[in-house]
């Protein structure tokens, strides 16, 4: 229920109409601020409508993240560009979920939601401390087919 939770909230979020490749430092702040709630003490239901708000953000996230790939790739280089970009995202959800896993296996369900919290915190820096590169893949255009 919680992860159905979390995908229906991450439709909802694809819904959002269109959104700037600068505005991908907002969304990744953004899905922290969605985290966070999780980590309060409530009930099932009350959980389960905040995992539809931690969703919110990811498909405008990963949307606007595969655009901005493909606006700082050089030319004819795209797929290989955002075939890099889809490696580097399983991989952080792989380690994320050991992650989490060991922090469910030795502490509780809160702590695996700690444990997505701070990567999403590490994405959030990486992103703020790269403004200047996502600025300006933002402002070059799409490459054209």
């Amino acid at each position: 229920m919680l992860l159905g939770g979390f995908a229906a909230g991450s439709l909802l979020g694809s819904l959002t109409p269109h959104l700037s490749p600068s505005s991908f430092g907002l969304l990744s702040a953004a899905m922290c601020a969605a985290l966070a709630p999780l980590l309060l003490p409530v009930g099932l239901w009350w959980l389960a409508a905040l995992f539809v708000l931690a969703g919110t953000p990811l498909a405008p996230l990963n949307a606007i993240a595969y655009e901005l790939t493909d606006r700082a790739a050089p030319a004819g280089t795209g797929t290989e560009a955002r075939m890099w970009t889809g490696t580097a995202t399983a991989a952080g959800t792989a380690l994320g979920s050991a992650l989490a896993g060991a922090a469910v296996d030795g502490a509780s369900a809160r702590a695996a939601v700690a444990v997505a919290l701070g990567g999403a915190a590490v994405a959030a820096v990486i992103t703020l401390l790269s403004r200047r590169a996502v600025t300006v893949a933002a402002a070059a255009p799409l490459p054209t087919a």
